[in-house]
C-alpha cells in the first residue's frame, strides 16, 4: 500500500518540477493568497470565539475558511490542468 503511495507521490513531484515558471509563480501567489483567506477566517473565529455576541461572526468565519481552502484546490488543480494543456497544444 504504501508503494502505491509512494509512486503517486514521485509521479505528482515530477510533475510539479516540470510545470513552466510562469504557472508555478501563479500557484505560488494563489497559494498565498489562499493562506491569507484561511488566517483572516480564522481571525474572524477567534474574535467569535472570545466575544460570542454575533453569531454572523461564525458564518462568516466559516465561509472565509471554506473560500481559502476551495481557492487552494482550485489553484493548484487549474495550474496542473493548464500546463498539462499547454504541453499538448
Amino acid at each position: 500500500m504504501f508503494s502505491i503511495i509512494k509512486e503517486k507521490y514521485k509521479n505528482i513531484r515530477e510533475v510539479y518540477i516540470n510545470l513552466e515558471s510562469k504557472i508555478k509563480k501563479i500557484m505560488k501567489c494563489g497559494f498565498i493568497f489562499s493562506l491569507i483567506v484561511c488566517l483572516l477566517s480564522c481571525f474572524v473565529l477567534s474574535i467569535y470565539d472570545s466575544l460570542y455576541e454575533n453569531p454572523d461572526l461564525y458564518y462568516i468565519g466559516l465561509e472565509l475558511f471554506r473560500c481559502g481552502l476551495f481557492f487552494i484546490v482550485e489553484f493548484i488543480i487549474c495550474g496542473f490542468a493548464i500546463d498539462k494543456i499547454k504541453k499538448q497544444l
